[in-house]
């Protein structure tokens, strides 16, 4: 088989040199799973050692390299969980949420992994450009939260 380079497998087209017999791995089965090789996990730190607080928010920018794209995966981290009630995330992009379902940390919970309802995304609003703020809204706090990340997932576009 001979070398390809970045820009032969970049955006491969099936029957146009790329196969899974000559690459022998599932990616290429798949080109959503060849393009996630490319996902982008970024954290965003929402408070320290001072409890949350609703109404906290961060804010970040979509900046170079990444131009541009979806954000294709969500959820939530923190060292000490709730002692009395759930943390209720949004993200918003440019002032308006992308989350149809809201990212929920449940009480005595450290991640939002194992919530009863995941967070899901508005595919029509998950797409960002150069620019665009997107900003972590704390909507509903519980009791002595510390250490909040948030994790966004943005996959660069193709």
């Amino acid at each position: 088989m001979p070398l390809q380079t970045w820009n032969d497998v970049a955006d491969p087209v099936a029957g146009e040199g790329v196969s899974v017999t000559d690459y022998g791995i599932p990616v290429l089965e798949n080109l959503d799973r060849l393009h996630a090789l490319e996902d982008q996990p970024i954290r965003v730190q929402i408070n320290g050692a001072t409890p949350l607080v609703a109404g906290d928010t961060q804010d970040d920018v979509i900046w170079d390299p990444y131009g541009g794209g979806s954000i294709v995966d969500v959820g939530a981290v923190c060292r000490v969980g709730s002692t009395s009630g759930d943390v209720t995330l949004d993200i918003q992009k440019n002032g308006v949420s992308i989350l149809t379902t809201k990212i929920t940390l449940e009480q005595n919970e450290t991640s939002s992994l194992n919530a009863t309802a995941q967070p899901e995304i508005n595919s029509a609003l998950a797409t960002v450009a150069k620019g665009d703020r997107i900003s972590f809204v704390v909507d509903a706090a519980g009791a002595s939260v510390t250490y909040l990340i948030i994790i966004y997932v943005l996959r660069p576009s193709a």
